[in-house]
């Protein structure tokens, strides 16, 4: 659709909307927009896999998914909350999002008080947006088929 036919494409538009993210880090559109399309390309790598392996399932495909990318859970819980507002099964313990709004702006690196969106865990482990949504590049970087 409008181009994008393939994982690696869609991993483009996702990389693209993260450089967008970095120089707007509290933009709660571009956030949603890029953590459901980070997502989303489970759904696309699956099929892509699919097609290799026949007798895969998405079971077994979301258990080798969160076991070498654990953050998969909370980007599947942020965009299905986003979607649905409440869930059924959670797959991360998600406390709450906060949107924190720091004393330095997006030029500036991780050791300064930066403005960004944040995930709270359970455990009160925090992590922001953006660096949620370059895990699951890199990760869909090194393992798109």
């Amino acid at each position: 659709m409008f181009d994008i036919e393939t994982s690696r494409d869609k991993l483009k538009l996702l990389t693209a909307d993260y450089e967008r993210l970095i120089a707007d880090p509290l933009n709660i559109s571009l956030a949603e927009k890029c953590c459901q399309d980070a997502w989303h390309l489970a759904d696309w790598d699956f099929k892509d896999k699919q097609k290799i392996r026949t007798d895969l399932t998405k079971e077994q495909y979301r258990i080798d998914l969160y076991l070498h990318c654990p953050e998969m859970r909370i980007l599947h819980d942020l965009s299905n909350s986003m979607k649905h507002k409440s869930l059924d099964s959670a797959k991360a313990k998600i406390q709450k999002t906060n949107i924190h709004r720091g004393a330095f702006g997006p030029g500036f690196s991780k050791g300064f008080d930066i403005s960004g969106l944040q995930v709270i865990m359970d455990n009160d482990e925090q992590i922001d947006v953006d660096d949620l949504v370059k895990i699951a590049i890199d990760y869909w970087t090194k393992n798109l088929v």
